[in-house]
């Protein structure tokens, strides 16, 4: 006997603590199926996305923008306003195109993407945006900031299903 336990004890605790050990193991293995199989080729094409709607972004074309969201995107906005479609996407950015954002560059780059299954992935974006103006019209020459998207892959075209962003120089909203 060691330490007030006998050899059966001890036996207990190993045929306890093994199938517990197989069932982690396996967990822990079967994670390794959401990255896909050709991860380098399917980063760059998630990749590409978010370079689409950059590129939509500084040709201030809200349609180009938002040509590769889901029609029923779930977009939370850095001020925490709530669209529920592509069409409500673009309609706002439409009018911030022609007005607070008309002057605007936006640089994005892909921090990490984390594959929830082959067709899902988790991507985190720092985006630094300048030239923009703030809704009381005074220069607003620096933001940055990060998305987080949700993406899909559907029909073979990875799109935006829904989008989290967070401004770094955020301003608190006036008092109401």
């Amino acid at each position: 006997m060691i330490a007030g336990k006998s050899r059966g004890s001890n036996r207990m605790a190993w045929l306890l603590a093994t199938p517990l050990a197989i069932i982690f193991a396996m967990a822990a293995a079967s994670i390794g199926f959401a990255a896909p199989k050709d991860a380098q080729n399917t980063d760059a094409a998630v990749k590409e996305v978010v370079a689409g709607f950059s590129n939509g972004w500084n040709s201030h074309d809200a349609h180009a923008m938002c040509a590769s969201l889901a029609d029923d995107v779930r977009w939370v906005s850095w001020r925490g306003e709530v669209y529920s479609s592509r069409e409500e996407v673009e309609s706002v950015h439409a009018k911030l195109f022609a007005d607070l954002y008309k002057n605007t560059h936006r640089n994005d780059e892909v921090k990490s993407i984390s594959y929830i299954s082959p067709d899902e992935a988790s991507v985190d974006d720092y985006w630094s945006m300048t030239g923009a103006r703030t809704r009381a019209g005074e220069d607003w020459p620096y933001r940055a900031g990060y998305v987080n998207l949700l993406m899909h892959k559907r029909n073979g075209r990875w799109i935006i299903v829904a989008a989290h962003t967070a401004d770094f120089n955020a301003k608190a909203p006036a008092a109401h």
